[in-house]
């Protein structure tokens, strides 16, 4: 995939991200008038879900995160995957920092487990300075077509797939490959992240 390309999937990507609760929050200042407490409710709830958001695709897809680890991580996962139906289970990822490069492959990970989830659920993540595992557990969980060919570095079919082959060239910056991996017990595959 170009970088050109990939920079107006992710541009548009994180548009979409933002978009919802900024019009939540703009309905709710329409409301002010005629039901304040609800309305400062919804404001409040779409604060927050900006703010969640943003700080999470910042680290993700912008300037990185700094080495970081599993509290750091937890912080910018907590109720930002897929509007609050994902959780992030980060009790697999060691508590010593990761490098930088890793650490944000490990949110960019975790993002593309929770498209796997489309009814809600967990991704558990596992890792450590040497690579990274995720496993997606919820009802119907399963990887979004095109994941595999994104992950490869294949272009993305547009904006809503642009996680994968983000992922892949971030884990490839870190000197490592991102694939998935058969499940030894037959379900979902794990997302790897491991040395070259």
């Amino acid at each position: 995939m170009d970088a050109l390309t990939l920079a107006q999937d992710l541009c548009a990507r994180i548009c979409h991200e933002l978009g919802g609760p900024l019009g939540a929050l703009s309905g709710a200042l329409e409301l002010v008038g005629e039901a304040p407490e609800e309305a400062m409710a919804v404001a409040r709830e779409s604060d927050e879900a900006l703010r969640r958001r943003l700080g999470l695709w910042r680290a993700a897809a912008g300037a990185g995160t700094g080495p970081m680890g599993r509290a750091g991580l937890a912080a910018l996962l907590e109720g930002a995957l897929s509007h609050g139906r994902v959780v992030a289970d980060l009790s697999g990822v060691t508590e010593a920092a990761m490098p930088a490069p890793l650490a944000q492959a490990c949110l960019l990970a975790a993002m593309l487990g929770s498209e796997a989830l489309p009814r809600g659920g967990v991704v558990r993540v596992e890792g450590d300075g040497a690579g990274l595992a995720v496993r997606p557990e919820g009802r119907g969980a399963a990887w979004p077509a095109g994941v595999a060919a994104g992950l490869a570095g294949e272009a993305a079919g547009g904006p809503r797939d642009v996680l994968a082959p983000l992922l892949a060239w971030v884990a490839g910056q870190a000197g490592m490959v991102a694939g998935l991996a058969g499940d030894p017990d037959g379900g979902v595959a794990v997302l790897a992240v491991r040395p070259r």
